[in-house]
C-alpha cells in the first residue's frame, strides 16, 4: 500500500483530473492492471493520462510532462481540498479521502 497527499487543482472539478507523481504513474502503469478509484465510497474505472507541460518550467526550456489520474468520479473533489491518497498497486485500486 502506498500512502499520497496531494491537493486538488482547480480544474478537477472541470476535467476530472488528479495530478499524481509521474513515478506512482509509471508504477501504476508497470502492472498491466485495470485501475480503479474510490471516491467518497464509490468505485469507478479510473485511467492514467500524460499531458506535455504548459507551466513555467516548460517556458524556460524544461519540457516534461504531468501526470495524472482520470475519471469522471475526480470532478466530486472540492477544490484546494488536501486528499491522501491509499494506492493498492497490486489490486489497481486508489482510494481517494478528502481530509478535513
Amino acid at each position: 500500500m502506498l500512502l499520497l497527499q496531494t491537493v486538488v487543482s482547480r480544474k478537477t472539478p472541470l476535467d476530472g483530473r488528479l495530478e499524481i507523481p509521474a513515478s506512482l504513474a509509471d508504477r501504476l502503469a508497470s502492472t498491466g492492471e485495470p485501475l480503479s478509484v474510490v471516491v467518497l465510497g464509490e468505485q469507478e474505472p479510473v485511467q492514467l493520462e500524460e499531458m506535455p507541460c504548459t507551466c513555467a518550467k516548460a517556458a524556460a526550456g524544461g519540457a516534461h510532462v504531468h501526470s495524472f489520474l482520470s475519471s469522471e468520479i475526480l470532478k466530486a473533489l472540492p477544490v484546494g481540498a488536501n486528499v491522501s491518497l491509499a494506492v493498492d498497486v497490486d489490486e489497481g485500486v486508489i482510494s481517494v479521502e478528502v481530509e478535513s
